[in-house]
């Protein structure tokens, strides 16, 4: 999981859980290597300082936390 600024449950019309994204490392929702590859996404971010888009699914969710289902880093 990964932290969210704004966190997801601010977005318009999603039912989430405050704060964090989950990326679904289990394989619920996803591979377990791509939520792996999404996850390595967000740390590449954070420890870049670069921005980082993630679309958010709030019909795919572990412990009523929603699933990031595609993640995107961007160049500043």
């Amino acid at each position: 999981m990964a932290a969210m600024v704004p966190g997801p449950e601010t977005l318009s019309g999603l039912d989430c859980q405050a704060g964090y994204v989950s990326f679904s490392c289990t394989g619920d929702y996803n591979s377990k290597a791509a939520g792996e590859r999404k996850f390595s996404a967000a740390q590449l971010a954070f420890v870049t300082g670069k921005r980082f888009v993630i679309a958010v699914d709030d019909s795919k969710k572990h412990n009523g936390f929603c699933t990031g289902s595609r993640t995107q880093n961007l160049r500043d």
